[in-house]
């Protein structure tokens, strides 16, 4: 595979960031007077921004303010267990290092904020293994819309032939193949395998040594 550019998603496909959003997504829920959502139900709407998705999880009925405020208080309780609930995947820290030493160039797009995104990858000690970050705050279009792709791969000057996007949710393969790079989902997130397949990627993996073995050759 002759890749210019790796670009991946981050919960879910870098690292496991599943029991942060639980925690943050009920504390904030409970301190707005609002039933707690089920953690399954937190796990599969990971990847779709927090201004969409906690429609759905039961804030729909709040008005613009209060809406704003349930979103600050999810912000505050993220930040505050980030350091002790997100880890990288095991393999992933060292498959980013093989990459960069590969002299392939390497981005996040993520449905996370910007700033957000970077302190994570700061925390977790892979910052310095990127070269581009989008977050959702940089988009107008959410994924599945390849807004986001079109713009790393802008920012790398790398052609969408020669481009992978790795992701654990459908909407990430939507957006790759929308951008024209090729696709790769991956079972350890928020999507099960079926959900996946469905998607069309072009390659569908379950473990980080698969993973290691298609991206580095």
């Amino acid at each position: 595979m002759s890749l210019q550019s790796v670009l991946f998603d981050f919960d879910g496909t870098l690292a496991d960031s599943g029991q942060c959003a639980v925690i943050a997504t009920q504390q904030a829920f409970r301190e707005h007077q609002l039933p707690a959502p089920p953690a399954a139900a937190i796990v599969q709407h990971m990847g779709i921004p927090i201004e969409r998705c906690f429609h759905s999880l039961g804030a729909a009925d709040l008005d613009d303010i209060a809406f704003a405020a349930l979103l600050a208080t999810f912000r505050q309780h993220y930040a505050a267990a980030a350091a002790s609930h997100i880890h990288l995947y095991p393999g992933i820290a060292d498959l980013l290092a093989a990459l960069k030493a590969q002299g392939r160039s390497c981005g996040i797009i993520s449905s996370k904020k910007a700033t957000v995104l970077r302190d994570n990858c700061a925390q977790l000690g892979i910052a310095a293994q990127f070269d581009v970050f989008v977050g959702s705050d940089d988009v107008r279009h959410y994924k599945p819309h390849p807004e986001g792709i079109e713009r790393a791969l802008a920012v790398l000057a790398c052609p969408a032939g020669r481009a992978i996007y790795v992701g654990d949710a459908v909407s990430d393969i939507a957006a790759g193949r929308a951008a024209g790079v090729q696709t790769c989902a991956v079972t350890w997130g928020a999507h099960d395998a079926v959900a996946l397949a469905a998607a069309a990627p072009d390659f569908l993996l379950t473990d980080v040594a698969d993973l290691q073995r298609l991206l580095l050759g």
